[in-house]
């Protein structure tokens, strides 16, 4: 930059015009930047480089003074913003911890159920054991019992039998006793052997009936405990299963505390995490803060820097600007227009005309798309855009723009056929493309009267860009924009 200027007082020395040489340098050192060939004075080439740089300049100081005011303004809500992230982080990290602080509560409680439940299960075995055991000897004594309730009816058999004796025996005494009365004196001794005998019997026969009650009431209560003893061994059968069960319940609840408690503890682990990553955000709230304040500084020091400079008050009082305004809104009359017929005849719908689906088209690069609404542009639009683009000599384009910044059709300057050459394709082939640069993204998008840009073209050139809104009814569709130079 310094070497252009020194280029260009070397050329105003060499051609005498000290006049204007004063002039831009009494305007570049107050930095009034509104410059314009004074009236009365013929243009040369050297005053339209001149007016032109100036131009781009204060163009490019007003979008930055734009800019530091648009910063500025949303610096105050960031750091509101900010602000209440960090609020509302510390109280998510204060939720958190008493999260993590319960979970952990939790986890040492399970962990102690979980032990608790394995001591229960230890005393459920060793129950069950013992009733097995239990069962096992209640089955024994029931078996034994049985065994002495038959041999007490055996010995019953034979009180029977011992009985029938004593009663015979009794019978003979007294056939004895009646054969030794008949005797007389020869039968008194055998008599008296009857009578001992008869005594024998009714001795022999008490017993037998005092064995009999015995014997019965033996076989009663050894059947009143068999019984006792067969229930006694269903009640342990019984409780050993339920023992069982409760035992394989309990197993299973065990498990699934384990299986609980492997949960917390992973659950424990990304609570840990998400600990982490809370306090990062709430360190990262704090230095965007910080930086916040930063911004805020460094955009009030820009604003201050560019205050410096005096702009033209109207960029249209430029006369380039003021055509180039006046051809954008007429041509994008046309465009609304012949659009809005087009809905109304038929020939495409709301939806696809107002589509954001992009379909890539194979082979390009940069990437070229076609849409639901590229075709119809290609009629439509060039009857409208060429006589645009051809209205002067210092317009480089005309065209339209929809809200993504996509081109369906450019100038045919720049639709020539694809070579294959990606640096002439990249001059020669601008249609069906997104461009998403700064000015490409913004000139469908906004809805202001008019938005003039300076920027430097994919090219390589350095030009002005001035569009203007597409509505088609009361929808906006896009843009109409305008390219060209001031020199």
């Amino acid at each position: 930059m310094i070497n252009l200027w020194l280029d260009m007082i070397h050329r105003f020395m060499i051609g005498g015009e000290r006049a204007l040489l004063d002039r831009v340098a009494n305007q570049l050192k107050g930095c009034d930047l509104n410059f314009t060939t004074p009236s009365g004075e013929p243009e040369t080439e050297m005053s339209r480089r001149l007016t032109a740089g100036f131009g781009n300049l204060s163009e490019a100081i007003r979008q930055a003074v734009a800019l530091s005011v648009q910063i500025a303004e949303e610096v105050p809500h960031i750091t509101s913003e900010n602000g209440e992230l960090a609020t509302q982080s510390q109280a998510q990290l204060d939720a958190l911890t008493a999260i993590f602080t319960a979970t952990q509560r939790l986890l040492e409680g399970l962990q102690g159920a979980r032990d608790e439940l394995r001591e229960v299960i230890d005393l459920s075995k060793e129950a069950n054991r013992c009733a097995q055991a239990g069962s096992d000897a209640a089955r024994e004594l029931a078996t034994a019992m049985i065994e002495v309730e038959s041999r007490s009816a055996r010995a019953h058999e034979i009180v029977e039998v011992i009985d029938t004796v004593a009663f015979q025996t009794n019978i003979l005494s007294i056939n004895a006793r009646i054969e030794a009365a008949h005797a007389g004196e020869l039968g008194q001794g055998f008599a008296v052997i009857a009578q001992e005998i008869r005594q024998l019997a009714v001795r022999t026969a008490a017993a037998a009936r005092d064995v009999r009650v015995i014997i019965g009431e033996t076989s009663s209560a050894v059947s009143s405990g068999a019984r006792s003893a067969a229930e006694t061994q269903q009640v342990l059968t019984g409780l050993g299963e339920l023992m069982t069960r409760a035992g394989l319940a309990m197993e299973s609840m065990a498990e699934r505390v384990t299986g609980q408690g492997q949960e917390l503890v992973s659950i424990d682990h990304s609570l840990n995490q998400v600990l982490t990553l809370g306090r990062n955000n709430l360190e990262n709230a704090g230095r965007i803060a910080e930086r916040s304040e930063a911004l805020k500084q460094a955009t009030d020091t820009l604003r201050d820097c560019v205050g410096l400079f005096r702009l033209p008050e109207d960029p249209l009082h430029e006369i380039r600007h003021a055509i180039a305004f006046d051809l954008a809104t007429t041509s994008a009359k046309a465009v609304s227009a012949v659009l809005a017929d087009a809905l109304h005849s038929g020939a495409i719908s709301a939806e696809n005309l107002f589509s954001s689906d992009y379909q890539p088209i194979t082979g390009t690069r940069p990437q070229k798309y076609h849409t639901a609404f590229d075709h119809l542009c290609d009629k439509l639009l060039p009857p409208i855009q060429e006589p645009a683009a051809a209205s002067h000599p210092w317009i480089v384009f005309a065209i339209c723009a929809n809200h993504d910044g996509y081109v369906p059709t450019h100038n045919r300057r720049f639709a020539q056929p694809l070579t294959g050459d990606p640096a002439r394709d990249l001059v020669g082939n601008r249609t069906k493309r997104i461009f998403d640069d700064r000015v490409g993204r913004s000139v469908g998008a906004h809805t202001d009267p008019y938005r003039l840009q300076v920027y430097r073209r994919d090219t390589g050139e350095i030009m002005f860009d001035l569009s203007v809104p597409i509505f088609v009814g009361d929808q906006h569709w896009g843009g109409f924009r305008i390219g060209y130079a001031l020199a």
